[in-house]
């Protein structure tokens, strides 16, 4: 009953972003009868309920291009370009592009402040080191410390191993928070086996050295990075 309990809660969290100083881009339309393709430096991204937000972008300029499709029964009927250029992104800026219903582009430019809750929405997730697009859930400092504090009132490492790994099925997380959830275990092949399972889930790959620290013997990190070397496809 408890690893039930457990479970629930962690279906219950709501997640958001972690506060950053990059750049952040959104585009969002007027609800139409049409459908809105967004292309971001090439890459092909869906909207979510008429909106896209892009976090984590390197400041600079970017290709966007807007497609508006019209669709009947479910089948593409037309396609029309309605915006293609570069836009600039300042570091610390929100630039917003919107698509009236008309077909209009308008746009708007604002600092991140990052005590408002403005900004404490979800974004999609663009690295820009590893080219690669998620939609993806990271895991606020906050939402972080539940978690944590849920995966402690596990009594039996396997169950914690087991919850552990429910919630990472679920969420991204940074180098360091995996970090932390490898020294919630006492176990050293318990602790290797979250860094090997969350590596994929990682949103800062380029700093995963930083679990080593919670690997006691030259074995397990030597097989870690066996694991971090091994190409995906």
């Amino acid at each position: 009953m408890k690893k039930i309990f457990t479970l629930l809660s962690f279906l219950a969290f709501s997640l958001s972003l972690l506060a950053f100083d990059g750049s952040r881009l959104s585009i969002s339309a007027v609800s139409t009868s049409t459908v809105l393709k967004v292309e971001v430096d090439g890459r092909e991204f869906s909207m979510k309920d008429n909106s896209l937000t892009l976090g984590y972008l390197s400041q600079g300029r970017h290709h966007v291009k807007i497609s508006r499709e019209k669709t009947r029964n479910g089948f593409r009927t037309s396609k029309m370009v309605i915006y293609n250029s570069d836009v600039f992104l300042k570091k610390g800026y929100h630039l917003d592009i919107t698509v009236n219903r008309f077909g209009k582009v308008l746009m708007d430019e604002q600092i991140i402040d990052q005590r408002s809750e403005w900004y404490n929405d979800e974004d999609d997730y663009y690295d820009d080191d590893r080219g690669g697009w998620k939609q993806s859930n990271i895991m606020s400092s906050q939402d972080f410390n539940v978690l944590a504090d849920q995966l402690r009132r596990e009594w039996y490492e396997a169950n914690r191993l087991k919850s552990a790994k429910f919630i990472i099925d679920k969420n991204y997380f940074t180098s360091a928070q995996v970090k932390e959830l490898m020294l919630l275990f006492t176990f050293e092949n318990n602790r290797l086996e979250i860094a090997k399972y969350a590596y994929d889930k990682t949103v800062d790959q380029r700093n995963y050295y930083v679990v080593n620290d919670a690997l006691s013997f030259g074995n397990s990190r030597d097989e870690l990075t066996k694991v971090v070397r091994t190409p995906r496809f």
